[in-house]
């Protein structure tokens, strides 16, 4: 078999690309703001099909090429992060998906919404490591559409994907979750449902932003695991939307790039009016036990919440950005107030 004589070279080729990660000194200083919003909300000229939903076939213009598709897809394997969120909210459960670190198919978030669907959800089958997909399993489910990011791939790869069914690549990183989230429902004859949902989200985004006292408070996000504490710029998922929600950054936080590392010595980089926190439970008490942490601002007058990981920090699709609204939702003026 194809695959099985191709294997060692197949895991050899599935390296990801590292980012590379501002200093603290960086951080202190930070670039100027750039104009314009930070997600980018329509696809480029040059990519999609350019074709109604519903026509197949279709064309579709990706981030490696150009792939045409003869039929709806339905049995859809996805292998990036972020994408099983977007697939699920235009109605698809994914026949295949890989692990995340915590070896689950599908983050907490999204089986607990997508509750309904979760006799569908069990039968989608586990394609091993999101870094290096298990081909063969890949190629048993024969799927009709492989979905992958940029960040995840290489010519000699797609090229594999493509063997087995046609593939859709998008940009990958979160500042680009909506662009992505257009070009999967492209690809699925569903732009225009897509369409829909920004649109609703954008409005709901804009009727919280009225709410906010002049100036908007300030907002810190902060992810820590065992290795690292890590402060999200406006480049980042959680950045774009507080920028859609109206809220300012801390100026720390103002880099234009995703994220930056900061030492415990440095925490005083997260504080803002609000911190948005999140880790694996056993990386936390590094964050919250360290002595600067209680001397933080937004510590002190309980503005610090804990929040999911998952969809604040490691997914980038729809629901998560539904999720991260919510609870900026809830630090407004004109939320309902509850005991801390």
């Amino acid at each position: 078999m194809l695959f099985s004589r191709c294997r060692p070279r197949m895991v050899a080729w599935f390296l990801c690309v590292a980012c590379g990660l501002a200093s603290a000194a960086k951080v202190a200083t930070p670039p100027a703001t750039p104009s314009g919003p930070a997600a980018p909300r329509t696809l480029a000229a040059n990519l999609g099909s350019g074709t109604v939903d519903g026509v197949f076939p279709r064309t579709v213009a990706h981030y490696l090429g150009t792939t045409k598709l003869a039929k709806p897809p339905l049995r859809v394997a996805v292998l990036s992060t972020g994408q099983n969120d977007g697939l699920l909210t235009l109605g698809l459960v994914p026949v295949g998906t890989t692990r995340d670190d915590q070896g689950r198919l599908y983050a907490d978030y999204l089986a607990q919404t997508f509750a309904p669907r979760q006799a569908e959800m069990r039968n989608t089958a586990d394609l091993g490591v999101r870094s290096a997909p298990d081909l063969e399993v890949l190629a048993t489910l024969k799927p009709d559409l492989i979905l992958v990011n940029k960040t995840l791939l290489s010519p000699q790869t797609y090229a594999l994907y493509q063997r087995i069914a046609p593939t859709v690549v998008t940009r990958g990183n979160g500042i680009n979750w909506k662009i992505d989230f257009l070009l999967v429902a492209d690809a699925l004859g569903r732009r225009d449902q897509a369409q829909t949902w920004l649109k609703q989200y954008h409005a709901d985004a804009t009727a919280l932003a009225k709410q906010w006292p002049k100036p908007a408070p300030t907002v810190s996000f902060v992810q820590t695991n065992a290795q690292r504490n890590r402060i999200m710029g406006l480049g980042s998922f959680t950045g774009s939307i507080a920028e859609d929600a109206g809220l300012q950054r801390p100026a720390s936080q103002r880099f234009a790039g995703n994220s930056q590392d900061i030492s415990n010595e440095l925490l005083d980089l997260a504080d803002a009016d609000w911190i948005f926190y999140a880790g694996r439970d056993k990386s936390l008490p590094g964050l919250t036990g360290s002595p600067l942490w209680k001397s933080l601002r937004g510590v002190a007058q309980n503005h610090a919440q804990r929040v999911e990981l998952d969809p604040f920090y490691l997914n980038a699709g729809p629901l998560a950005a539904r999720t991260v609204l919510a609870a900026l939702a809830r630090t407004s003026p004109a939320a309902p107030q509850t005991a801390p």
